[in-house]
């Protein structure tokens, strides 16, 4: 009985020594690497820490519109509004092919769903035929007198008229692409021959006999400038000087192109 406690009481010293040695180890290496690198959680997994937060922004998908056939948006709208759609979200030919499907409705859907299954998976397909059959719903002649014969409306801008006869064109060209080489000159000449104020008509004449090289856009630009800034007083002095200013700009900006050149 006395052995065994004796083995016990060396056992118990043999703990107490090891204990303070490990104490001692312990304290030489935190001495050794500073207070800042001491664990303040003794459960918190060594080597370890929390992923910095982060902010992620997930840009909202471009809406396509429903396309219906002859009713609701035009077929070239809305070709430029699946085209952007589908630059949006980066798909395959097939997945083009699809998507189209998916935003087409009614008569148009039905047009190319009994189509054969090459071109029902085609995207190319699918928009010539859409615009073969919705593209152009009065012929080229037609266009052509709705163009030539529309004027400025009474209270229509002149901003207004220009886009009346910009959107026109566009279903001219839509209609015969490649047939009228020199459009913005047309719209130009239009937009200029039938403003409703007869001495604006006048004076733009005159801008464009005098610089023929002007665009649709330069032309309205001045246009603009002369009936915000320039409107024919009761003896018409107002608009004479402001037209005269406006041409002597255009002549000299005109004679400066040529020198520099």
């Amino acid at each position: 009985m006395a052995s065994e406690l004796e083995e016990l009481r060396d056992l118990v010293r043999q703990l107490k020594a090891d204990n303070e040695h490990l104490l001692q180890e312990q304290a030489a290496v935190q001495s050794v690497e500073g207070p800042s690198n001491a664990r303040s959680d003794p459960l918190e997994p060594v080597g370890i820490r929390a992923p910095p937060e982060r902010l992620l922004y997930i840009p909202r998908e471009r809406k396509c519109p429903v396309f219906r056939g002859r009713t609701g948006i035009s077929v070239e709208e809305w070709v430029d509004e699946v085209q952007a759609s589908i630059r949006a979200r980066h798909l395959g030919p097939l997945d083009q092919a699809y998507f189209m499907l998916d935003h087409l409705e009614g008569e148009a859907k039905d047009e190319i769903k009994y189509r054969p299954r090459a071109e029902r998976e085609d995207p190319h397909k699918i928009l010539s035929i859409l615009r073969e059959l919705y593209g152009c719903s009065k012929s080229y002649v037609a266009l052509q007198e709705s163009f030539f014969s529309h004027k400025q409306l009474d209270g229509e801008s002149l901003q207004e008229y220009s886009h009346a006869l910009l959107a026109l064109m566009d279903r001219i060209q839509n209609c015969a692409p490649n047939v009228v080489p020199n459009a913005d000159v047309l719209v130009r000449d239009q937009f200029v021959e039938h403003v409703n104020d007869s001495d604006l008509c006048r004076e733009l004449k005159r801008l464009v006999r005098l610089t023929p090289t002007l665009s649709m856009l330069q032309v309205r630009t001045e246009a603009i400038r002369w009936e915000q800034v320039g409107r024919p007083s009761d003896n018409g002095r107002g608009a004479a000087s402001s037209l005269g200013i406006m041409l002597e700009s255009v002549i000299m900006s005109e004679l400066l192109g040529v020198l520099v050149e």
